[in-house]
């Protein structure tokens, strides 16, 4: 290093810190982002997919699992420019119907209820989901935690310090035995 200026940095190294900073500025910044996807049922079932911004899956791989064979597609097809896909399920199969869309890493999973009840539902999930155990241990819980709660805020406070005998010169000493 130069004795004249010792703190100071090489040429060569401004030009790297300007270089990554020039990266760091000018980068765009990276945006993540989920599918939603969401079904309706006309003579067929209009199975609709996009990004949570909005923008609609394009040409995404669609693939219908019927619920007598989860494992086996039953069809594969793609999405639309609008990101829909048109499923017509055989009315003879009646239960949940595993639609899996997936495009470029990203994508979602619709069950599509058939049958006389599914017509009914149309895609609005019924009440809690919960049994009557479940809610009662969950009461349980709730209860304990409160009583909990109060009796450690209602527990007698400590004192500064146990109290020490005084020897004869006023001064608190410890014995050893």
């Amino acid at each position: 290093m130069n004795s004249v200026w010792p703190n100071r940095l090489p040429f060569y190294a401004y030009w790297q810190l300007s270089w990554l900073a020039c990266g760091l500025l000018l980068s765009a910044p990276a945006w993540g982002h989920g599918v939603e996807a969401s079904w309706r049922a006309v003579p067929t079932f209009e199975i609709q997919a996009r990004y949570d911004s909005g923008e609609p899956l394009r040409s995404a791989r669609v693939t219908v699992f019927a619920p007598t064979d989860p494992t086996t597609p039953w069809q594969e097809g793609q999405t639309d420019e609008q990101g829909r896909f048109l499923l017509q399920p055989d009315p003879e199969l009646k239960g949940l119907w595993q639609v899996r869309i997936r495009q470029a890493g990203h994508g979602g999973v619709v069950n599509v209820p058939v049958g006389e009840a599914a017509m009914q539902a149309e895609g609005i999930p019924n009440g809690s989901s919960f049994g009557p155990v479940q809610r009662g241990v969950m009461a349980a819980c709730v209860i304990w935690g409160c009583l909990g709660t109060a009796l450690f805020f209602s527990r007698p406070r400590p004192s500064q310090g146990p109290e020490l005998p005084d020897s004869s010169g006023g001064v608190a000493a410890l014995s050893q035995d």
